[in-house]
């Protein structure tokens, strides 16, 4: 049993030190993994997660757009609640001077860390959670915090990156917004926006569908603008283009920029029909 233990130690110790290397992982993390779980099923508490968001920003943002499953956190590898609720309040000033936000009082703040996940996970005891509620403890799945895009086999392709999901709501202006933000950068990958409580009548007041459409095009062209800035700003990007479409209710301003190592990103901002939805990097 004492062997046993030993290993699986050294096993959880060398996963940690490999992803120490950054977000995309090539085989050694994946040769702990199986060695760890042809040991035993345990798994072993090793400090605070090692942050999949050594990568760059860019990818990152490529994640909180695309990711597929989420495992709740007891706490953040690199940022604690006071950090991420100084970058929410952040944020939100930003968004609202830049015209992409309504003014929103915020006090309380829901904040809740988790790591998401794109792609085929290897096994639920692997990551040491319970599949019911997908909760798991920090230091439980540090050995799994990884990318295996360069695997084949169970768990191949998957990417992985620590978030902080914040909620707050603004009951007197009929706002609820949720924003995502990066564990280790403290800036935002995504944003949905709701606004409620409007005049229930207001829709009658869209039937023509050109009003609809002109409302439409201003709007995004409004905000999209601010966004523009916002990115140029916040994130230092370069903006190459803006264009408009339509899908089903939703409308869309497709915003294109390039990173400082010149790699191109695409930025939706996606608003229902009547301008109370709006959500931003982040495909439903």
């Amino acid at each position: 049993m004492k062997n046993r233990r030993g290993m699986a130690v050294a096993a959880a110790f060398l996963a940690a030190a490999a992803l120490a290397a950054g977000f995309f992982l090539p085989d050694l993390a994946g040769r702990v993994a199986d060695q760890k779980l042809s040991v035993q099923a345990e798994t072993f508490a090793i400090g605070k997660v090692p942050s999949a968001a050594d990568a760059r920003l860019v990818d990152m943002l490529k994640l909180a757009d695309i990711y597929e499953n989420e495992l709740y956190l007891d706490h953040g590898a690199v940022s604690d609640e006071s950090d991420i609720r100084i970058s929410a309040v952040d944020i939100i000033n930003r968004l609202s001077e830049y015209g992409v936000l309504d003014k929103i009082e915020c006090e309380d703040f829901s904040l809740s860390p988790f790591i998401a996940v794109k792609g085929k996970m290897l096994s639920d005891d692997a990551y040491g959670y319970d599949d019911a509620d997908n909760i798991a403890s920090t230091g439980d799945i540090a050995e799994n915090t990884t990318d295996t895009s360069d695997q084949s086999g169970p768990g191949a392709g998957v990417q992985m990156g620590i978030i902080w999901k914040c909620y707050v709501s603004d009951p007197q202006a009929g706002i609820d917004l949720e924003l995502l933000i990066d564990d280790r950068s403290g800036k935002m990958l995504s944003f949905g926006f709701t606004r409620y409580g409007g005049n229930p009548g207001a829709e009658e007041g869209y039937q023509n569908e050109e009003e609809i459409s002109k409302e439409i095009q201003e709007d995004l062209k409004q905000k999209s603008a601010g966004l523009q800035t916002f990115c140029e700003d916040y994130y230092g990007f370069r903006h190459t283009g803006t264009e408009y479409h339509t899908e089903g209710p939703s409308c869309f301003a497709s915003i294109f920029f390039e990173d400082e190592s010149g790699e191109n990103i695409t930025l939706d901002l996606e608003r229902d029909q009547y301008g109370t939805v709006y959500t931003w990097n982040r495909t439903l």
